[in-house]
């Protein structure tokens, strides 16, 4: 979620010398809307954290960004940048003045608390986190101040994102995450789909789409190498470009997703491995990146029973061992390392399951996970893989020949006691955001540098009056998951947009 009608000077201009870095020690606010820092609070899918990350830095003066984190919530503190170029921050007039800019993105249990939190009507608690409560443990920057310090925290100096953005302070706590929240309210949600894959009950939401996200099949990096070997032969393997990248078809990949316990050889693939079990690493229930699996490459139904489902077959996607698959809980990716690991591991984030394959690869098993193509392995030992010999980047996807992508959406609160507040600064943030994900160039700047295999991850949606483009090289997704053009569904066939 980068910064809205941003030109390359401003890109450049955001890069420019660093300023003061404000630290959790600045923040005195005495309640969520008095005091000298704006809270921006937003939860939901946690595909979207780099684009949050991206607004982060857009957002505020260069060089004064610290992050802190702990697992999948996080906050991003900084001086607002309230200067004259187009598209800046609008801060709301308030005693005292706004000087201080926190953007809290909570990312536990994914895409469903970009929903259920924001349709709440009820009386503001949490104590029924994922049902009908409106708040959420958000980090608090005064617990973190007094808390997330000597051994708790992790400090990278200069940590950089995009090509075109200043560096920031990024901070890991390792307290106890209790020890470091709040329950604070919700007011602006991310979804990988729409609101009806989590939810009956959606109207209090207003929700609109963003852009698209396109998804692919990771694999631990010995079956990558395995199927290199297998179907490329040995000079491709280990290699990392888009010809040497092998495919799993569509097949193979359900049977790995809907068949508990199932082995690499029983679905054609020579592993080498000792252990030629299949061991899959998915998402939590509350996932839109499970969602997004669930529905469009296992077509099974959805792991929440009664809401939205594009099930074409009656298997249901493999369940964790552990059952855990609740809106806020999730396996620890530990238990990846373990010598009696689970046959099916539940993350509660994306981290978690990039980690899961790493650990199951270093105990020379081989394991398929979900992920979102914005993700990167690097050096870590997992890789994605084509599937049906399609490769899931920008290029076969503006081509109509990669399918696996949703339009993802924002949502905010639509009405009642829990309305969004014109006084707290929300309605610019959202149009902010909204604004920025039709932009090619702020997306190609969340995506940061290109895969292997190509760009990937996120494509803007064609905008009104714009020319379609097949071939990937601008970002922008020339099809559509409209209904008649207004209505959304993400179990609809890619079509020409109207």
């Amino acid at each position: 979620m980068k910064l809205s009608k941003i030109s390359l000077a401003l890109a450049t201009l955001c890069a420019a010398a660093p300023a003061f870095a404000i630290t959790a020690s600045n923040y005195g606010n005495t309640s969520e809307f008095s005091g000298d820092t704006l809270n921006i609070r937003i939860s939901g899918a946690s595909a979207q954290d780099n684009g949050i990350l991206g607004s982060a830095l857009s957002l505020c003066v260069a060089g004064t960004v610290h992050r802190y984190s702990i697992s999948n919530n996080a906050v991003y503190y900084c001086t607002p940048d309230v200067g004259t170029n187009a598209g800046q921050i609008s801060i709301p007039n308030r005693t005292p003045a706004v000087t201080k800019l926190a953007i809290y993105k909570y990312s536990v249990g994914g895409s469903a608390f970009g929903v259920t939190a924001i349709n709440s009507n009820v009386a503001a608690d949490g104590s029924a986190l994922g049902a009908d409560a409106n708040q959420l443990p958000f980090l608090d920057l005064t617990k973190i101040n007094a808390l997330c310090t000597g051994t708790f925290a992790t400090t990278t100096a200069a940590a950089t994102f995009g090509t075109a953005l200043s560096t920031y302070v990024n901070v890991a706590c390792s307290n106890a995450s209790g020890s470091l929240t709040t329950l604070a309210t919700t007011y602006i949600g991310v979804s990988d789909v729409e609101p009806a894959f989590f939810s009956n009950k959606t109207s209090n939401i207003a929700s609109s789409t963003s852009y698209a996200l396109i998804f692919g099949v990771p694999v631990s990096k010995n079956i990558r190498d395995a199927l290199q070997t297998q179907q490329l032969g040995a000079a491709c393997t280990g290699l990392e470009t888009e010809a040497c990248m092998p495919s799993l078809s569509s097949a193979q990949v359900v049977s790995a997703y809907t068949q508990l316990g199932q082995s690499w050889s029983g679905i054609g693939v020579t592993s080498g491995l000792a252990d030629d079990t299949i061991y899959v690493a998915r998402r939590v229930n509350s996932s839109g990146t499970q969602k997004t699996f669930e529905a469009l490459i296992a077509h099974a139904p959805n792991g929440e029973a009664a809401n939205k489902s594009c099930a074409g077959i009656v298997d249901a996607f493999v369940a964790p061992d552990s059952s855990a698959v609740g809106l806020n809980v999730g396996d620890s990716d530990t238990l990846c390392s373990s010598a009696t690991p689970p046959l099916v591991f539940g993350g509660s984030g994306g981290g978690n399951v990039r980690n899961c394959l790493v650990n199951h690869n270093a105990q020379g098993r081989g394991a398929i996970g979900i992920l979102t193509t914005e993700d990167k392995a690097g050096t870590a030992n997992w890789r994605f893989v084509k599937v049906d010999g399609v490769t899931p980047n920008q290029a076969q996807t503006a081509a109509g020949k990669y399918r696996f992508y949703v339009e993802s959406t924002i949502n905010t609160r639509s009405g009642g006691a829990f309305a969004t507040a014109a006084a707290s600064g929300y309605p610019a943030f959202v149009s902010r955001l909204k604004s920025d994900f039709s932009n090619p160039a702020i997306i190609k700047l969340i995506n940061g540098a290109d895969q292997t295999f190509g760009p990937a991850g996120l494509m803007a949606l064609l905008p009104a009056g714009g020319t379609p483009d097949y071939t990937g090289a601008s970002s922008v997704m020339p099809w559509t998951k409209l209904v008649s053009g207004t209505s959304l569904d993400n179990c609809q066939a890619p079509k020409a947009t109207f």
